[in-house]
């Protein structure tokens, strides 16, 4: 096996494993991840809990969906616009002036350090469009 087809491998599962993370510690706590959805002040209730509820899981399936190879583009295209949005929804708080726990990875009692959650949030978009390009020219994997 090539190296650079074993280094895509472990960047992949490394990038699932830490979506797969990231959503299990917000299902472990599902009502303190909703709350922290609505400290950004972005949307109204009901959809502050529609979007808390709905979140976590999604990572949990696009991280099993880029770690499996399954959807895999699929997986990388959605997580890109994802962090995307979640990097739109940090700059927005910040710019407002306020002071809160994103709840990226569960419970926190420590205040978010904008500038670093926005860095790391485009690092990964980095890497997840690094493997789409790497990608590109083998057929997809779907389960058949």
């Amino acid at each position: 096996m090539k190296a650079s087809i074993i280094a895509i491998l472990i960047l992949r599962v490394a990038l699932g494993g830490f979506f797969i993370y990231s959503g299990t510690t917000k299902l472990m706590d599902l009502s303190d991840f909703v709350d922290s959805v609505g400290n950004y002040q972005i949307v109204d209730r009901p959809w502050d809990a529609i979007f808390g509820y709905f979140v976590p899981w999604l990572e949990v399936v696009l991280g099993f969906a880029i770690a499996t190879g399954i959807y895999f583009r699929s997986g990388l295209v959605i997580t890109i616009v994802m962090l995307l949005g979640f990097s739109i929804a940090i700059a927005w708080v910040w710019s407002q002036g306020l002071n809160i726990n994103c709840g990226c990875h569960g419970k926190s009692d420590e205040p978010t350090n904008y500038p670093l959650s926005i860095a790391r949030n485009l690092g990964l978009i980095t890497l997840a469009a690094g493997l789409f390009w790497t990608n590109l020219g083998r057929p997809a994997k779907t389960p058949e």
